[in-house]
């Protein structure tokens, strides 16, 4: 079936913004924002902010997973500030070990990410009261108010703020580039989580209207005077929240699972309006929910919590979808939003306090998961598998994308989220060139497959239909994006059918690096010029038609190579979904460099270090591109490394001895086993991996009779990483328990005495089936000088 779309646009109307924000450091970089996007150094720069909340992770990992999000794409670490993480009792501020602000902001500057930091005072985030500290309620004066009482406690912790990141801000050559004021403002409410249980809302989301208003105005100058000065502020746009126009940047989001609206009568979710295509920049044009207090098109679109996952709630266990978190992505990279951010990115670990468990009543005590790209100990996801090559294409062409136009076909508001037939598609472009953006996945909603898929996209007196020779079949929870007339070195690609992820420039070629989606046969069609010599693939078929037509088979990876008159050549790689998941991107000296690699790598200061779980040898591959192939030595004394040449690549032999985990199990119940595992069990390895499968409710690990793990069952394997709890380990044996997974009904007995008798009708499970344990490597190695 042929989908058409008329995308004959005007160049976007781009101007400076009205917003009283940018800064320039001490190095001479300026951050500055036009109506549409943001600026570094007067050119369009996508931010891709992603979540990670140091006081729930140790420090002594701190750098490492730091170093995990900047491969992952990330460029901007955001965070939040729990005021009773720091000032649990009155007047007892602690800013150590874990809760090391200014540790944290400075491992952040040392591997080259900004930071966003969320100071609240209200913060939400699962935690209980929001972040706001049991003592705080209970007064005379309304939290979230502008009761003089309230806003002295809010401006001496915005001092306190203010004197542990002295020196860290944008304009003192920090990496501070943003503040966050307050969160949900009129959206979430304060629970007093001393009593409240699920639903119960001891007090509404704060100020409102222009009460609402006053309250972040004062919220900023506390800032300011504070010494947290930075190029942004922002604080969240949804739920008709409080704005200060021209002076803070709204920033919006959306998730694919909202547990909020589940509730003992209504356990069904409804599907969201996150996956229908909406134009966020354009008055004229339908926005769905998105409806702001000022006109559209002045401000960029920005996001700060699209759902990078979900923590589940006692009352919804769902399974987070990977593909529901790079579908978001490409839905509000395709409605205008070129300052992308995700909540969370990287999950962790509620921590115990002086008065308590400091989690939010609906959901673990401990864990905070949040099923996210990066996991609570360190897990690559699947979801950072899609995400990173989308990442990477932000990063290296935000200057085409970030100026285009959002152009939606005609028909394109009609669609539902329930909608399970129709094609979702849009289109951005600058009216000669762009990007066709393509979903066909909805969150609870079962999408129906399209096949012999043709696009014709109407550019004025250009019609590009496509693909020609192959045939487009776009399977259920697929999302992706498809340029059309992408310049290539001088060069055009007419249009493909693969993503464009990255490119490699050297003397000797420009390489660009496209990812075919599952399925789909990478059709490029480059147009003719006279200077070209050649065009070659060494895995596909290349046919003259009009121009250069390359066929490669989806479940192959392939070099296209264009030798040109004169000119350096232009290679296409087109990698097959699966290879593409390994892949990363490195810099060093200012040069990228691919890897392909089914280990995690992270960039260290003189070299690389994988951190694979289980895999204790593996292969990884490195893309030259004319330079001289690295030499790698090992760290560890006890590893090897060998080189070889493999094709366009050069591949690297890694290993290091098996650990073997030795522990026994012991059943006491179906409900409940004893693991005994040995003192010197993390001896060789980097971490423990526990994988626990069971059926239940809520799982817990204890040792020596104390929680220090818990678990909502979504059907989902049970996982605790045992290096941070090194005490429990010395404690001797751990003990996992589990309460019933209950299907059924309960009732009062009729007969009941004055002790009322509750009686269950139904299935009632609780069993531990397995349990395994995979060691974690690191293994580092230098490149040889």
């Amino acid at each position: 079936m042929k989908y058409t779309i008329q995308a004959k646009a005007a160049p976007k109307n781009i101007y400076p913004s009205t917003l009283r924000l940018g800064g320039t450091s001490p190095q001479g970089d300026e951050i500055s924002f036009t109506n549409y996007y943001m600026e570094l150094n007067g050119k369009p720069y996508f931010a891709i902010c992603g979540e990670f909340h140091y006081s729930r992770y140790p420090e002594a990992d701190w750098q490492s997973e730091i170093r995990k999000m900047k491969l992952s794409g990330i460029n901007v670490i955001a965070t939040y500030i729990f005021w009773n993480h720091h000032e649990e009792l009155e007047g007892e501020f602690e800013w150590a070990g874990n809760r090391n602000l200014r540790r944290f902001v400075e491992l952040c500057r040392d591997n080259g990410l900004y930071v966003i930091l969320r100071v609240g005072p209200f913060c939400h985030g699962e935690v209980r009261n929001g972040g706001l500290p049991d003592w705080l309620f209970g007064r005379e004066f309304d939290v979230r108010s502008n009761d003089e009482g309230y806003l002295s406690y809010v401006n001496r912790l915005f001092r306190e703020i203010g004197k542990e990141a002295r020196g860290l801000m944008f304009k003192d050559g920090g990496p501070v580039i943003g503040i966050q004021l307050e969160n949900e403002l009129n959206a979430a409410a304060a629970l007093w989580e001393e009593t409240a249980k699920q639903g119960d809302e001891y007090l509404s989301g704060g100020a409102s209207g222009e009460a609402g208003s006053e309250h972040m105005r004062l919220l900023k100058q506390y800032a300011v005077d504070s010494g947290l000065i930075a190029p942004i502020y922002t604080s969240t746009g949804w739920g008709e929240a409080p704005f200060l126009e021209d002076e803070v940047l709204p920033l919006y989001g959306g998730y694919a699972y909202t547990p909020w609206s589940i509730s003992d009568p209504n356990q069904v979710q409804k599907p969201t309006p996150e996956y229908v295509f909406v134009n966020f920049h354009d008055d004229e044009a339908p926005g769905g929910e998105f409806n702001p207090p000022y006109v559209r098109t002045k401000y960029p679109f920005a996001c700060c919590e699209m759902g990078g996952g979900m923590q589940t709630w006692y009352l919804s266990r769902f399974q987070v979808e990977p593909e529901s978190v790079i579908a978001m992505t490409l839905m509000k990279l395709a409605g205008g939003c070129n300052f992308i951010g995700y909540y969370m990115f990287h999950g962790g670990t509620n921590p115990v306090g002086r008065t308590g468990y400091l989690n939010e009543s609906t959901t673990p005590k401990l864990t905070y998961d949040f099923q996210a790209p990066i996991g609570e100990f360190g897990q690559i996801r699947e979801s950072n598998h899609l995400l990173r090559p989308l990442h990477y294409f932000l990063r290296r062409f935000a200057d085409r994308l970030a100026p285009m136009v959002t152009v939606l076909p005609e028909g394109a508001e009609a669609i539902t989220p329930e909608d399970a037939h129709t094609l979702r598609y849009a289109v951005r472009t600058d009216g000669k060139s762009g990007f066709l953006f393509v979903n066909n996945y909805q969150d609870h909603v079962d999408m129906d497959t399209h096949e012999e898929v043709v696009f014709a996209v109407e550019l004025g007196e250009e019609r590009l239909s496509f693909p020609q020779r192959s045939s487009l079949t776009i399977q259920a929870k697929a999302s992706f994006l498809l340029p059309f007339n992408f310049a290539l070195d001088g060069l055009n690609l007419k249009y493909a059918t693969a993503q464009p992820v990255t490119a490699v420039e050297t003397d000797e070629a420009a390489t660009y690096f496209f990812s075919m989606p599952e399925g789909v046969d990478g059709e490029f069609h480059i147009d003719a010029e006279a200077g070209i010599l050649e065009v070659a693939a060494d895995g596909g078929d290349v046919a003259e038609v009009g121009g250069y037509n390359v066929l490669i088979p989806h479940d192959k990876s392939s070099m296209i190579v264009i030798r040109r008159d004169g000119a350096r050549e232009v290679r296409i790689y087109a990698m097959s979904a699966k290879e593409a998941s390994t892949l990363w991107e490195l810099e060093e000296g200012g040069q990228n460099r691919v890897m392909f690699s089914p280990v995690p790598p992270a960039q260290t200061p003189d070299g690389i270090e994988f951190i694979g779980s289980g895999q204790n040898e593996f292969t990884f591959r490195e893309y030259p591109g004319g330079a001289d192939a690295a030499q790698w030595n090992t760290v560890q004394a006890d590893a090897t490394v060998s080189g070889r040449s493999e094709g366009w690549f050069q591949a690297y032999d890694v290993e290091v001895p098996l650990k073997s985990i030795e522990f026994t199990t012991r059943r006491v119940h179906d409900h409940k086993v004893i693991l005994q595992l040995p003192e010197d069990v993390l001896e060789g390895a980097e971490e423990v991996l526990l994988s626990i499968d069971y059926t239940g409710n809520v799982g817990y690990a204890f040792a020596a009779g104390q929680l220090f793990h818990d678990h909502f069952y979504n059907g989902l394997p049970w996982e605790i990483g045992l290096s941070r709890f090194r005490d429990v380990l010395r404690r001797g044996e751990i003990v996992l328990e589990t309460t019933p997974r209950r299907t059924g009904a309960v009732s009062v007995a009729a007969d009941a005495a004055m002790a009322v008798e509750k009686v269950f009708e139904g299935e009632a499970i609780a069993v531990f089936h397995s349990v395994t344990a995979a060691p974690v490597y690191r293994i580092g190695l230098r490149r040889q000088k």
